[in-house]
């Protein structure tokens, strides 16, 4: 800081200091919120000062819904179902007429 300021400083509050004494109590009380509020103020600037910048970022961030589904349980066939009862055996289908031209024409 300056020193310079400083001294002006010590002036301006010594000159004040010189004033309250020579009023009433009512003066020197509104000589004092007056200093106090300066203070606050004085205060709060340096507070400003000193504090970093700070940048606040905000995101929105999309979070997927899940749906749920409810599985009921199923009924397990019995192996009688899926045996195979019919032991005879099984014949090929005979070619569709159109396709009995085709194979003689080959």
């Amino acid at each position: 800081m300056n020193k310079t300021a400083l001294q002006d400083i010590q002036q301006s509050l010594n000159a004040i200091r010189g004033e309250i004494e020579r009023v009433d109590d009512e003066t020197k009380w509104a000589a004092l919120e007056l200093m106090l509020t300066t203070s606050s103020s004085v205060v709060a600037l340096a507070k400003k000062m000193a504090k970093p910048e700070t940048k606040t970022v905000t995101r929105t961030v999309t979070v997927p819904k899940t749906k749920i589904v409810k599985q009921e349980p199923q009924q397990q066939t019995t192996s009688k179902d899926t045996e195979r009862t019919d032991f005879t055996p099984i014949r090929p289908q005979p070619p569709l007429p159109n396709q009995q031209d085709d194979r003689d024409r080959r």
